[in-house]
């Protein structure tokens, strides 16, 4: 059986090959070049996810990327329906595959989860979040898109079947009293060598 770590990093690895190909309207970001974040950015999410959520995706970017799609480049592009509507409509949307019926209510339901998940890290850890992306849709400016703009863009990219697996587990996490976004930001915190989520939010001036 394949390692988690080998799975992760596989994904990893495809995923900043496709951010390679991405195009800017601007012209290619710096952050395009910038590994070390990207990785930990990553890593941070994919080492909180279930073993069945990291099969279906290994899975799912490998075809994708076999059969030619870019699903880092449809991320982008699907977050530009909230940041630029008309743009969005006229050039971005009818090259995207369409989704289901299905998919759009995972979509909305696992996003009002992150959103309230976020909401509560924010009242909690005040300089962390307010060092990272606003949270809600509405305060997406042309340089900065909010968390809710940006997960729902990337549950765009995902497959009904990780869609399902991802609702599943994040039931069974507010049962259990827990928080994605704490847990990412712990794994964060240490990846950047802190020792824990309290002693980043403390480093903070």
């Amino acid at each position: 059986m394949e390692k988690r770590e080998d799975k992760i990093f596989k994904i990893i690895s495809i995923e900043w090959d496709m951010f390679q190909d991405v195009n800017n309207i601007g012209g290619r970001a710096s952050c395009q070049d910038d590994y070390e974040t990207f990785e930990i950015m990553r890593r941070s999410q994919y080492e909180n996810w279930t073993e069945e959520m990291l099969d279906i995706y290994l899975n799912w970017v490998s075809i994708s990327r076999k059969a030619g799609r870019n699903l880092v480049a449809e991320k982008y592009g699907r977050m530009m329906q909230h940041t630029d509507p008309l743009y969005y409509k006229e050039k971005i949307e009818p090259e995207l595959p369409a989704l289901s019926e299905r998919q759009r209510e995972l979509i909305d339901e696992i996003t009002g989860v992150l959103v309230a998940w976020e909401d509560e890290f924010g009242r909690n850890y005040p300089k962390l979040s307010g060092a990272g992306r606003p949270v809600h849709e509405e305060d997406d400016t042309g340089g900065f898109t909010s968390v809710e703009t940006y997960n729902r863009g990337e549950l765009a990219t995902y497959p009904v079947e990780l869609l399902k697996a991802y609702k599943e587990y994040i039931d069974r996490l507010q049962s259990e009293g827990k928080s994605i976004s704490v847990m990412d930001r712990e794994t964060m915190a240490a990846l950047y060598g802190y020792e824990s989520i309290d002693d980043a939010e403390e480093s903070i001036r």
